[in-house]
């Protein structure tokens, strides 16, 4: 692969570049011919066109059980219910590195929003489902970074045993118009006729592809045979900048090349999503869609016997006996409701006789369940994920959403790691092209809004950027809540937490509330409790002083009686207690 990659650099002839470029797209081409072909029937299955529909006779069904839609469309929305979170590990223990790193995690969390990433990894996730892979990549639009989502049906890639990201190439297929032509490369937009283009799924008119063609340290657009343009990876600086520097021990200034990169090395600006690839290529052979579509086709087939069942059911045969009507009489005789049969004889059962179709057994609809079932069962998509719980208990609801999750949980592993691998790609551009302060809005957790700059400055070397997504999958607000109270009755969590779980509109002053009302109980129990105690005690000097009466005793002189007991228990209280003196 060296050999290759040194002739498609720009200190080669176009002559090689174009050599070069020719042998990778013959043999890319072919394993995007057999992706595309694979990825055509799932889609069509994804809009509805499923099980020959457009190939039925009138009279037959052509009812179609878009599972298929309803999975994926299940799938999205928990997949990439949890926003990513991210973290940053400063160059050193420094205060001002910690600073610096604090500040450029705070960037992050407001790129991640700015860039609508929630919205695109919904795209990647329906992507990977129908398509096998998705695509992202990361650009800089000479005011600030932006990101979009791939079609992966204009990506044309080797097939290699490597990880995507390894390959030695990545081609993207673009479109041009002819004004965006003269645009972006004004030298070669005057012949504008049409030429041989590589299949795509959709035949656009008017347009001329144009290949982006990436490797690590080049990228170059080639169109019909020319090379349009060809440079240095834009995205790496080889180059470095010339800064003086301080020598603390000598005290001398020297200057030194410095290199603003975040990456240890370059990289083609293209981040893969690439679930369940055990293949020997870097795309997997199949797709949650393309397992799903034989099960799907079980569903619509049975489907459809069911509904032509009920037509011939419905509309039966109808027998005449040749003296009771004429052949244009019978020939009237339709099911139309209140219809009035006039004839010799046909008001008797052997003349005219409806005989209704023969309905179909009960074996037919168990076959229909069980083919629901096993398709919920492939896409992890029960009836509770899909908001219709059918179980007789809450309890039971719930374990199967969690039984889906585990299933659903290797996408979002996927969305995960590749979001990884987008933020350092994101830093990379920060430290390469913000030369000058870049000022951010970042919206705090309480609403108050903190005004952030950012320069390639502020980016150290040898930081770490750390991507979490919270939890792998989201737990439903049932179990949310119930872990929050059971957090709260061990202690382990705080008031305003709690109610920040529980959605209580204004957390800190139900706090405050409870605070309240726990001190103004706490008072009251204490004031039961010493009268329950003074209520006791009266009621034992009672009877003591009734025993002593009993036994003639009274009070002595000297002598300490339960009253002297009661008084002396609240001279401990506050005040004196009297001194009994004999008479």
């Amino acid at each position: 692969m060296a050999d290759i990659e040194e002739k498609f650099s720009p200190t080669d002839k176009d002559d090689d570049v174009i050599a070069t470029f020719n042998s990778w797209l013959k043999e890319s081409e072919t394993y995007h011919n057999a992706l595309l072909a694979k990825q055509r029937i799932s889609y069509e299955y994804y809009l509805g066109n499923q099980t020959y529909k457009d190939q039925l006779p009138p009279h037959r069904s052509d009812t179609v059980e878009n599972r298929v839609f309803e999975a994926v469309e299940t799938l999205v929305p928990v997949a990439t219910s949890n926003a990513h979170q991210f973290a940053v590990l400063p160059a050193s223990e420094d205060p001002k590195s910690l600073l610096k790193a604090d500040k450029l995690r705070k960037v992050l969390i407001s790129k991640y929003d700015v860039l609508e990433m929630q919205r695109k990894l919904e795209d990647i996730t329906r992507h990977m489902c129908i398509f096998r892979f998705g695509v992202l990549k990361y650009e800089w639009d000479e005011v600030d970074i932006r990101v979009r989502v791939v079609d992966p049906r204009l990506i044309l890639i080797p097939k290699l045993r490597l990880n995507p990201h390894d390959l030695p190439y990545v081609i993207e297929i673009q479109e041009y118009t002819r004004a965006e032509m003269e645009e972006y490369f004004p030298k070669y937009a005057e012949d504008f006729t049409e030429s041989k283009k590589v299949d795509t799924g959709d035949d656009k008119k008017g347009v001329k592809q144009v290949f982006e063609v990436w490797t690590k340290y080049t990228v170059a657009w080639i169109c019909e045979n020319q090379v349009l343009d060809i440079k240095e990876n834009p995205y790496y600086d080889f180059k470095g900048v010339k800064k003086k520097m301080i020598d603390k021990s000598k005290g001398k200034i020297f200057e030194k090349l410095r290199f603003f990169n975040h990456l240890e090395e370059p990289e083609k600006p293209y981040v893969f999503f690439v679930p369940f690839n055990v293949s020997d290529g870097p795309i997997a052979e199949t797709s949650l869609v393309e397992v799903g579509i034989p099960i799907q086709d079980a569903i619509n087939m049975q489907k459809r016997s069911i509904i032509d069942n009920l037509r011939k059911t419905g509309n039966g045969q109808v027998y005449v006996d040749a003296d009771a009507m004429s052949q244009e009489e019978a020939d009237n005789l339709t099911d139309e409701p209140g219809l009035i049969v006039r004839g010799a004889g046909v008001a008797s059962e052997n003349k005219v006789r409806r005989e209704p179709g023969v309905p179909l057994p009960n074996a037919h609809f168990s076959n229909l369940q069980h083919s629901e079932a096993v398709f919920d069962n492939l896409m992890g998509t029960h009836s509770a994920t899909r908001g219709q719980a059918q179980a007789k208990t809450l309890g039971q609801d719930i374990l199967s959403r969690q039984q889906d999750f585990t299933r659903i949980d290797i996408l979002t592993r996927e969305l995960n790691r590749g979001v990884a691998r987008l933020a350092n790609g994101i830093v990379q551009l920060m430290k390469m092209f913000y030369t000058e302060a870049h000022t951010i809005k970042i919206l705090g957790e309480a609403g108050s809004m903190e005004l952030v700059k950012l320069s390639q400055e502020d980016i150290e070397d040898h930081i770490e950027v750390i991507v979490k997504s919270g939890i792998n999958l989201p737990m439903d607000e049932i179990s949310l809540r119930t872990e929050a109270v059971q957090l709260w009755q061990l202690n382990a969590l705080g008031p305003v937490t709690l109610f920040e779980r529980l959605k209580f509109p204004n957390p800190a002053l139900s706090a405050q509330r409870l605070l309240a009302w726990k001190t103004g109980q706490l008072t009251q129990e204490t004031q039961a409790r010493i009268a329950e105690m003074e209520a006791q005690s009266a009621m034992n000097m009672q009877v003591e002083m009734k025993k002593m009466q009993a036994e003639g005793l009274g009070e002595k002189p000297g002598v300490e009686t339960p009253m002297n007991v009661m008084q002396r228990a609240k001279a401990g209280l506050g005040g004196t207690a009297p001194t009994k003196t004999a008479k």
